[in-house]
């Protein structure tokens, strides 16, 4: 690698986004911009982990809603139901889902969009807000939390639902550290993926094998 194309290439990166790379190699240029191409390789590798276990995680989810939603006899499926976002601290949500189902009617051209289209266009920060506490009572309780029969204590949707939060909220912050090119090389990512597979084990039995 030539001087002139590492400084070229420091320029064009800029030394405020190889800082952590350069202080992790001691300064050494074509070291810090190796470590700053792997970890935009592992990044992506963990982005298409973030991305099966996203499909699995709102799959669970809306099927126990679903599950549920047939038991009470609700007329229409779970994300049209505004009773169930009610309030100041869930009009993002039903925000997101509102938006999510004009993004599946313009794509698919009927009035109204399909149920599984719907689920696709709802993003992962969507999923991991479902997570909270002030669906606890509402969600968690009667039907979510028996998307995770795995857990440790599965007649406690209290704490399934604290337990699948911590780890959904880290790995959302993970998610967003890749998609905007962010270091993680400085992270304990055999933790990271781990987690993963703790959310997916809560869900599906162990021994069916690896997703991620």
């Amino acid at each position: 690698m030539s001087t002139t194309y590492e400084e070229t290439l420091v320029k064009r990166l800029t030394k405020e986004r190889l800082e952590s790379y350069l202080a992790a190699t001691g300064g050494d240029v074509p070291a810090s911009i190796r470590l700053y191409d792997w970890n935009a390789l592992v990044g992506a590798s963990l982005l298409a982990d973030l991305g099966r276990l996203e499909v699995l995680f709102r799959n669970a989810v809306d099927q126990s809603l679903r599950d549920y939603g047939g038991s009470q006899g609700w007329p229409e499926p779970w994300h049209r139901r505004r009773a169930l976002f009610e309030g100041r601290s869930r009009a993002r949500d039903w925000s997101d889902i509102r938006k999510a189902e004009q993004r599946a009617v313009s794509k698919q051209r009927h009035s109204r969009g399909h149920h599984g289209k719907v689920l696709t266009e709802l993003n992962f920060g969507f999923w991991r807000h479902l997570c909270a506490a002030r669906y606890l009572t509402t969600l968690w309780v009667p039907a979510i939390a028996a998307a995770f029969p795995h857990h440790p204590d599965p007649a406690d949707p209290k704490q399934i639902r604290a337990d699948v939060c911590d780890r959904m909220q880290r790995l959302h912050y993970l998610r967003n550290l890749i998609a905007h090119h962010e270091p993680i090389h400085r992270r304990n990512l055999e933790r990271d993926h781990a987690e993963m597979l703790a959310i997916i084990g809560l869900s599906i039995p162990p021994d069916l094998g690896d997703v991620v």
